[in-house]
Order: structure tokens, then sequence, then C-alpha cells
């Protein structure tokens, strides 16, 4: 029995901080690496959150640059475009 405590004892001591650093380190990477989300739009990066006039087979539609999961994607808001006109 003697001969089991002693490699236990050996090896505990040096798991145990693994967890605690693992997490830490994760954590602190997480809070201070910002990854930039984009959307494509004719060869451009289109951060997220902005919208655009997408020209589709079905017509055009104003969509937004969006996150879905881990991706960027085009959000539909509408079917349509704006138009600027007279007042």
């Amino acid at each position: 029995m003697k001969h089991l405590l002693v490699p236990m004892v050996l090896i505990a001591p040096m798991l145990a901080p693994l967890p605690a650093l693992a997490q830490s380190g994760f954590e602190a990477e997480k809070s201070t690496r910002a990854i930039p989300c984009t959307c494509r739009f004719k060869g451009a990066d289109i951060p997220v959150g902005q919208t655009m006039c997408l020209d589709l087979p079905n017509g055009p539609v104003l969509a937004q640059c969006d996150r879905v999961l881990n991706n960027t994607a085009w959000k539909t808001l509408q079917q349509g475009c704006p138009t600027p006109g007279l007042s």
C-alpha cells in the first residue's frame, strides 16, 4: 500500500494548477484579442452591422452584414433599396 501512495503524492501537486492556468490564460487571451468580422461585397470587406444594397438575381435587396454562429452573412432587411428622391 505504501508503494501506491508515493507516486500519487508526487503527481497530484503537479496536476492541480493546470486547469486554473489553462482557464485563466484562455480568458486573458479571449478578452484582449479582437477578431475583425466582415462580410464581402464586390471584393471589399464590409464590417458587421453595415447595410448595403445587394443586386440579386430576383432584384435588389437591402441587407445588413450580421453574424450567424461563427460566420458572417448578409441578412435581408427589405426587398428593394431606398432611392434618393427630390423633395
